[in-house]
């Protein structure tokens, strides 16, 4: 297999890896990512004075544009798990709060997600596990060369 072959076979599993649901007959349709990225924002929140994040925080933090916060806050806010929140003290900045409604879903799908992957840890076995890992970590630091 060549390497624009490997290339095309890593980005195919990817898209199904990022599609995961939490389960797969939930009519809520809650994936994996919506955990961690609402678990992630909760844990910001808790870390902070105002118990609140700027959304630009989270662009920052998960290494995305801010239309791309803004499609996934929209699709929260829409099923109720977020709220979008700008204080009289600083109108130009966009603040976030996971709703109860939110962190209730986050308290029934966090266990969830971390019995899925202690399975696919199980599944891969000891030894394709810690090179999973060590390759993810590695991978975490990769800045691809740009061209002009």
């Amino acid at each position: 297999m060549n390497e624009v072959e490997k290339a095309k076979q890593l980005w195919h599993l990817m898209y199904l890896m990022s599609k995961l649901k939490m389960d797969r007959h939930a009519q809520d349709e809650v994936r994996m990512r919506d955990v961690m990225t609402l678990g992630r924002i909760a844990a910001a929140m808790q870390e902070s004075e105002m118990g609140l994040v700027k959304m630009c925080d989270v662009s920052a933090y998960f290494q995305i544009s801010p239309a791309a916060v803004s499609q996934f806050v929209r699709e929260y806010e829409r099923k109720g798990w977020l709220k979008r929140v700008v204080l009289d003290s600083d109108r130009r900045s966009v603040y976030l709060r996971v709703s109860e409604s939110g962190l209730c879903m986050l308290k029934e799908h966090e266990e969830k997600a971390m019995k899925h992957i202690v399975d696919f840890l199980h599944y891969l076995g000891e030894e394709d596990s810690a090179a999973l890992l060590r390759i993810l970590d590695k991978a975490k630091d990769f800045e691809p060369m740009r061209t002009v």
